[in-house]
C-alpha cells in the first residue's frame, strides 16, 4: 500500500480545498440572493434587492477565494512570502 504522505496525497488534499471553495462561493451568490428575493417578496419591490444580493454574494465569495489563496501562497503575511 503507498505510503499517503507523499506528494500526490498532499497535492489532492490542496485540491479539494479549492473546490471548496468554489463551492462556498456559489453558495455565497445563491444565499444573499434568496435573502434578496425574500426581501424584495416582504417590500413588494422589483428583484432590485435579489439582484444586489446576488452581486454582493459575488463579491463577498470572490474575496473569501482571493484570501484564501493569499493565506496558502504565503503572501498573505504583510509581505513576508517568497514569491
Amino acid at each position: 500500500m503507498p505510503d499517503r504522505d507523499d506528494e500526490t496525497s498532499k497535492s489532492y488534499g490542496e485540491g479539494w480545498s479549492y473546490v471548496t471553495l468554489g463551492f462556498s462561493f456559489a453558495l455565497a451568490i445563491l444565499a444573499f440572493g434568496a435573502l434578496g428575493w425574500l426581501i424584495d417578496g416582504w417590500l413588494h419591490t422589483l428583484p432590485l434587492f435579489a439582484i444586489a444580493g446576488g452581486f454582493f454574494g459575488g463579491f463577498a465569495g470572490f474575496m473569501r477565494i482571493y484570501y484564501a489563496v493569499q493565506k496558502s501562497t504565503g503572501k498573505g503575511e504583510g509581505g513576508k512570502g517568497t514569491g
